[in-house]
């Protein structure tokens, strides 16, 4: 029989600060959690910010403040400002030059409600071939193989698209 209770987990952010947490998007939502270089877009229902563990410039997530796992189980308002915070995170990451394209991933394995926004890149496909099968081998590879300049970029990017979203957001 499978336990709603939470168990306590442990995570190394990509700055390599340790984080201790029962669900780590309620940790992220409830700002117990600081993920690397900050919140891009906090808004009513959701966040948007970088995947703390997985350095890869543009990779970001979008997640419920409200602890649900499901796409079914959000309401009218959430989902209107997810789709409008995948568009502009879309058009940022495309605007910016960050990347061509990009996938989104949604799962309900996960504890806590959150939306992948991955880019696509050109060593991506060569070193691994295209499509979302590889986007696990893709995270631990930039993951175990991150350099100092990467890390940089990626905060870099942080920065850029957080300033695009000041820029250009407009809430409905």
């Amino acid at each position: 029989m499978k336990s709603n209770k939470l168990e306590s987990k442990t995570a190394i952010d990509f700055l390599g600060n340790e984080w201790n947490y029962d669900c780590m998007g309620c940790a992220i939502a409830k700002e117990e959690m600081e993920i690397p270089g900050g919140i891009i877009y906090n808004g009513k229902y959701v966040l948007l910010g970088a995947d703390p563990e997985i350095p890869i410039p543009g990779f970001l997530i979008i997640n419920t403040k409200r602890h649900i796992n499901s796409f079914s189980e959000l309401n009218k308002e959430e989902r209107n400002e997810i789709g409008d915070i995948i568009l502009y995170a879309e058009k940022a990451i495309k605007e910016l030059e960050i990347s061509k394209e990009i996938t989104l991933v949604q799962e309900e394995r996960s504890n806590h409600f959150h939306i992948w926004i991955f880019p696509n890149y050109n060593w991506m496909a060569e070193k691994f071939g295209k499509g979302i099968t590889y986007l696990r081998d893709i995270s631990k590879f930039a993951k175990e193989n991150a350099s100092e300049n990467d890390i940089k970029e990626v905060l870099n990017v942080i920065d850029r698209i957080r300033e695009y979203f000041k820029e250009n957001y407009i809430d409905e």
